[in-house]
């Protein structure tokens, strides 16, 4: 619809009403759903082009409808993604500017990614509806709306192919990192046993080979469950054997470390972390982040400051 605060005396507003118009009475004396489509994506083209993306919304929106009297289900889904990442980028023009939202674009662009999604999926187009969900949390996450991104990546995460590894990552990587955000630390630590799970799956059944970045994963894995473990602070006999084997390799240094551990410096390092963390020596830890810092990723930096903060909690109250 025509937002009348643009006024008719808009060159650009006075084009859309005429060209719904005469496409309304078009429709009216004869059908051609193809012609009709065809011009609201050419006009919605012009008003992006020109600034116009609210209403260019309503140009996708129309030819998804188009596209669904068509029965062109991927043409139908395009469009609507369309019109949602256009209600999203006016949500985040308005964050720019600092301009108080009721959310009505974010709402609305949520919802034309859920209509997407769930018409690929009954249309048994699992892949394509995975990606939807990829984007629509990656784009939240951007926007600062973790708990909505954390829904989606879930969704996500349950249409993935168990034999798809790589996405299998990026999904639960980015679902862990929702999950640390929100404080739901249990959670983090599930969804880092699951991705660990699926990467000894793959690589025991030689359907895949530890590459350097699936190397690099369990590496992530590893650290950020420590860091996890430490900050929840489970008493030990209540944690499961996995999460006890990991706390017991960096709870001491043994005589064979130096032959037996591929990378040394950073075995020391994790032995000194727990260490560190079991005793509350908030000044090692600071030391020790210091130290890291250069190699932790985003979330990793946070749960250290997290764990640091915890430690100097605990000193203040014991002063």
């Amino acid at each position: 619809g025509i937002n009348a605060e643009y006024g008719m005396n808009d060159p650009v507003v006075e084009r859309y009403v005429q060209i719904c118009r005469s496409l309304k009475k078009r429709f009216l004396r004869k059908p051609n759903i193809t012609e009709a489509r065809d011009n609201f994506y050419s006009f919605g083209k012009q008003l992006i082009a020109s600034g116009n993306k609210e209403y260019a919304v309503s140009c996708y929106i129309s030819a998804s409808q188009c596209e669904q009297e068509l029965g062109n289900t991927v043409g139908e889904t395009n469009a609507l993604t369309k019109a949602a990442s256009l209600f999203l980028q006016l949500e985040k023009d308005k964050q720019m500017l600092c301009i108080s939202s009721n959310e009505h674009y974010l709402v609305a662009g949520i919802d034309c990614y859920n209509n997407a999604i769930n018409k690929l999926i009954s249309s048994h187009k699992q892949d394509l509806a995975l990606k939807l969900c990829v984007e629509l949390g990656c784009l939240l996450i951007d926007m600062g709306h973790i708990p909505d991104a954390e829904a989606h990546l879930t969704k996500a995460a349950s249409l993935i192919n168990p034999g798809n590894i790589s996405f299998q990552i990026v999904v639960l990587k980015k679902l862990c990192c929702c999950k640390s955000y929100c404080k739901n630390y249990m959670g983090a630590l599930e969804t880092l046993d699951r991705l660990v799970y699926l990467i000894n799956l793959a690589t025991s059944t030689l359907e895949e080979k530890i590459t350097l970045h699936l190397q690099e994963t369990l590496e992530y894995c590893e650290l950020t469950t420590l860091l996890l473990l430490l900050i929840v602070n489970t008493p030990f006999l209540h944690l499961s054997q996995l999460h006890k084997d990991l706390i017991k390799k960096y709870s001491s240094f043994p005589v064979d470390a130096i032959t037996s551990e591929p990378d040394i410096d950073r075995f020391v390092l994790l032995v000194e972390i727990t260490m560190a963390a079991k005793h509350k020596d908030y000044k090692l830890l600071t030391t020790l982040h210091d130290k890291m810092y250069p190699t932790l990723d985003s979330q990793q930096n946070e749960l250290f400051k997290e764990l640091i903060a915890c430690t100097e909690d605990i000193n203040l109250v014991l002063l």
